[in-house]
């Protein structure tokens, strides 16, 4: 049989070359054995796959015996989804988010089924998509706001309530099945959807909305979403875009410019020492001033409407230059098609219609067009002109520092983390700096984003001293100066050459705003993604080996497994005074998580026999 990377490539260039194809018999890649060894390579170091879903299991013990039991129910037609566990995770707000925890197995079936769906529509979603899929990020949707939304009068904030929830399967099964002509293929994904999920041990069923945790769940609400992109981008913008290539120009900067022209041939007239000549030159001048307070464009020009739009996940915003009514036609146009098309709802209390001179919240950020006659740049050609005028700025919002501050202050001071106090000092330094350069990385497009990362700097730098002041049992000042490593704190473990010394210290390179957005330019000749399972990864190898990495057994008749762990820190903690079994000291000394055995040694391991 063909490898999995294969065949997906030919579905997804099928997709790019006929976007009327319709898709058939993808059911049967579900009996090939690469897309399973393909989907568990892809997913197996998740620590989610180490807890139990409602069936008992978990990822250890994978391997080719399981694969063709699965195989042989996909045969039969006969693979059924178990429920999902479902837990409930306390919010800082103090209300519970539901998680859902799928059966591993379920999983790696979500993760082929995905893989398939993800060839067939990614070539035909949306630029203005962003949310879930490759090589976009919250990054590409506010690099394309910035870079196409000049001008914008008006912005629609557009919030479905309880999208995840409220995804109706009927609908969702219909638009699959206008690309896809697969009756067992379109069965399974029915099974997903009303697979139903457990709490308390009691089941509930499943009647809208996607599985909960479910590895297949994001692409399922782009397909489910993209209606929404095609009604905005082939129905309201044609509808409501003008032909006009520019606004009329500004009556009042035309007449200010007339009258300097005429006034510039008077002075060019007048002799260097005519004296009333410094007197027109002063008029000009005020004039110049004049004119700098006007608009170029006439920006109530009802002939010339643009509309704008960005997606990412169930987040939208619609950017209108035009009037607020346009913009109020445009909304509940917007939410008749989500009710009529989709059986979704806008929030009424949270879509907002908002003039984009003042702050609009998207993905954490705010924007906002700023016009500006003061802040002057001088262009290559020599001539001096607005720099901002009309162009979207993006700042960090107010409430983003105050609340990742919220960990480590209080009463206005930073203070000590005491969940991190039983951990290793590295550890603890690792985890600081990994928080700091995770938030920058995020925010790092923002133009205040030095002034509100220094902020930030300040108070958790001085937290993560006072934690370890906790530890070690000594004053914060003793902290700094015992742990410093490249003027900031850090430490450096030193060992045995030729291995080089470790090195962990606290994030100290400055928050300087970047832009620069990879793949931020979306290009209409869209090319395949020929690297769905790019080659077999390492673990998929081990096992392909069909060799016992402790007993060394090569039988090939004999079943071989994968032993998985969650933390391998977790096994040098549980061992630390007393001395391991050999299958710890190889783990530890191969620094993996993973082991393939035959059967018959990973029963002895699991009853502490081996």
């Amino acid at each position: 049989m063909q490898n999995a990377e294969t065949i997906l490539g030919i579905i997804e260039k099928k997709s790019i070359s006929d976007k009327q194809y319709k898709f058939d018999r993808l059911y049967r890649n579900l009996f090939n054995p690469d897309f399973y060894l393909g989907a568990y390579g892809k997913i197996y170091a998740k620590e989610g796959n180490m807890t139990k879903g409602t069936d008992n299991e978990t990822i250890d013990g994978f391997g080719m015996k399981k694969v063709n039991e699965v195989i042989e129910l996909m045969k039969n037609e006969q693979y059924h989804f178990k429920p999902v566990r479902r837990v409930n995770i306390p919010k800082k707000d103090g209300s519970k988010r539901p998680l859902g925890i799928p059966s591993f197995y379920d999983k790696v079936v979500q993760e082929i089924s995905r893989s398939i769906l993800e060839a067939i529509y990614e070539p035909r979603f949306s630029k203005s998509s962003h949310g879930f899929r490759p090589k976009r990020s919250c990054h590409t949707a506010l690099k394309q706001i910035k870079r196409e939304w000049t001008g914008v009068k008006w912005v629609i904030e557009g919030d479905i309530k309880g999208f995840f929830d409220n995804i109706d399967h009927d609908i969702l099964l219909g638009i699959l099945n206008e690309q896809i002509h697969d009756g067992r293929f379109l069965e399974l994904i029915k099974r997903m959807l009303k697979a139903g999920f457990m709490e308390d041990w009691v089941f509930h069923k499943t009647y809208s909305g996607t599985p909960q945790g479910g590895i297949i769940s994001p692409i399922l609400a782009n397909i489910y979403l993209n209606k929404l992109d095609e009604f905005v981008e082939q129905l309201l913008i044609p509808k409501y875009e003008t032909n006009k290539k520019k606004r009329k120009m500004n009556s009042a900067y035309n007449k200010v410019n007339r009258q300097m022209v005429e006034l510039k041939k008077e002075i060019n007239a007048l002799d260097i020492l005519d004296k009333s000549r410094e007197q027109l030159i002063q008029q000009y001048k005020a004039l110049n001033l004049e004119r700098r307070n006007l608009k170029v464009s006439d920006e109530m020009d009802e002939e010339f409407i643009r509309v704008k739009y960005v997606r990412y996940a169930d987040d939208f915003v619609i950017g209108v230059i035009g009037s607020k009514e346009l913009t109020e036609q445009i909304k509940n146009e917007v939410a008749e098609f989500l009710q009529d098309k989709l059986k979704l709802t806008l929030s009424p209390e949270k879509t907002l219609i908002t003039n984009f001179k003042d702050p609009v919240k998207f993905l954490g950020y705010e924007m906002y067009i700023q016009d500006s006659n003061t802040y002057l740049v001088k262009r290559k050609n020599g001539r001096i002109s607005r720099a901002v005028n009309g162009i979207p700025r993006l700042m960090v919002s107010k409430e983003a520092i105050p609340k990742k501050l919220e960990k480590f202050m209080k009463d206005g001071k930073a203070v000590h983390r005491k969940e991190l106090t039983n951990l290793d000092i590295a550890e603890i330094i690792s985890i600081y700096a990994a928080e700091v350069r995770g938030l920058y990385n995020y925010y790092r497009m923002a133009d205040n984003v030095a002034n509100q990362m220094n902020k930030f700097k300040h108070y958790h730098r001085t937290s993560l001293a006072k934690t370890l002041a906790v530890k070690m049992r000594m004053s914060v000042a003793q902290v700094r100066q015992k742990y410093e490593v490249d003027g900031t704190i850090g430490i450096i473990i030193k060992r045995e050459p030729p291995k080089r010394d470790l090195i962990y210290k606290y994030y100290n390179d400055g928050f300087s705003k970047n832009d620069y957005v990879e793949n931020s330019n979306h290009q209409d000749d869209f090319l395949p993604n020929t690297s769905k399972y790019s080659g077999r990864n390492g673990i998929v190898k081990r096992l392909l080996a069909e060799k016992c990495e402790i007993c060394g057994t090569d039988d090939k008749n004999k079943n071989y497994e994968v032993h998985h762990i969650r933390k391998l820190k977790d096994l040098k903690k549980k061992y630390k005074d007393k001395k391991p079994p050999y299958w710890v000291e190889m783990m530890v000394a191969r620094n993996r998580k993973t082991l393939v055995l035959c059967e018959e040694c990973h029963d002895k391991l699991h009853s502490n026999k081996l």
